[in-house]
């Protein structure tokens, strides 16, 4: 940057921004045709030392780095009245500050002598900014408040209304920047740090959440185990009654069901015989149980006895087991069900 060539500090020590105030093309003279043509171009440039800015940001780097640093003479432009020229004087510590505004855009600014010299200075600081080639008709004057008593005097010198600024004022986002890079570099990493532990904040929360609520759902759970064992408890004299008598029950069932009788069974097993050549050559009856031992013509009818027994309604309570038939030396099969 040439504007910074003659710093008494090395330029990556160096805060640096300029603005464009104006730009125009003059109309080309005894210029060769395809030449590109010569832009004139104001700027304002603004240059700082990384070690004056940080002295200047102490207070404020104890809790964070600032997110912009911009030369209060540009955050006070955006007062001036739009498209005219203003002038403001301020105080900036034990400095008093005069600058000259375009257009809401700073043109000129120089420090004076104390407020008491004021009307001696401002001559020359009007002469300065003339010779800069600075508008000097003024449509108002920006003041610090707490110079108002050189408003009247001042407003008679200068010939513009005086307009009180607040210090409020709104941010001059385009203006000049002047953070250090190794600032930003500094401040995004923090808020990366920040930003991870408050997703491991949410994490955390979120685990102790679901831990909670699977600690509730067991608690429940175990609630409702520990009142179905007392249920249980209560009813096992119950069911143990409800059990003997079942158990009882079935001992006793061949001798009270009339459909458990031995003539019974015998009379609806003969019922269910294919043909009167298919006989039942055994019978035995045990307890919750029967076996059918026969002979049959052929294999097929003993087979199909087998069936029959097992489609019998009346033999629905049994579940019949037969193995295949023995073909005896007469070509007859002989057959054996199980009922249980």
């Amino acid at each position: 940057m040439p504007f910074l060539n003659g710093l008494p500090y090395p330029v990556e020590e160096t805060a640096f921004g300029y603005e464009i105030l104006a730009q125009q093309i003059p109309p080309p003279a005894n210029s060769a045709e395809g030449d590109l043509p010569i832009v004139q171009t104001t700027l304002l440039a603004c240059a700082a030392h990384h070690s004056a800015v940080a002295e200047l940001c102490a207070p404020l780097l104890e809790r964070q780095f600032p997110q912009r640093i911009t030369p209060w003479a540009m955050h006070l432009s955006t007062q001036a009245p739009a498209g005219e020229v203003a002038c403001g004087l301020w105080r900036e510590l034990d400095d008093l500050v005069f600058a000259v505004f375009e257009n809401r855009r700073l043109g000129f600014v120089e420090i004076l002598a104390s407020a008491d010299d004021v009307l001696t200075a401002l001559p020359r600081a009007l002469m300065s900014a003339e010779m800069a080639g600075v508008r000097v008709e003024f449509r108002a004057l920006l003041l610090d408040p707490s110079l108002a008593s050189l408003s009247e005097p001042l407003t008679a010198f200068l010939g513009a209304p005086v307009q009180f600024f607040s210090q409020g004022s709104a941010l001059a986002l385009d203006a000049v920047d002047l953070t250090p890079e190794s600032w930003r570099l500094e401040q995004a990493r923090k808020e990366r740090l920040l930003k991870v532990r408050r997703q491991g904040a949410i994490a955390a929360a979120a685990y102790a959440t679901l831990l909670l609520a699977g600690w509730v759902y067991l608690s429940i759970q175990s609630g409702r185990l520990e009142a179905l064992r007392k249920e249980v408890t209560a009813l096992q004299p119950r069911v143990d009654t409800v059990l003997d008598q079942q158990t009882r029950w079935r001992a006793l069932a061949p001798a009270i069901d009339p459909r458990r009788f031995a003539v019974e069974l015998l009379f609806q097993t003969c019922q269910c015989l294919p043909t009167p050549e298919t006989r039942i050559t055994r019978f035995d009856l045990g307890p919750g149980q029967f076996m059918v031992e026969g002979e049959a013509p052929d294999a097929q009818q003993a087979v199909e006895f087998g069936e029959k027994l097992k489609a019998r309604p009346e033999l629905s309570d049994f579940r019949f087991e037969s193995g295949q038939p023995v073909i005896l030396s007469n070509e007859h099969a002989q057959f054996r069900i199980f009922g249980k």
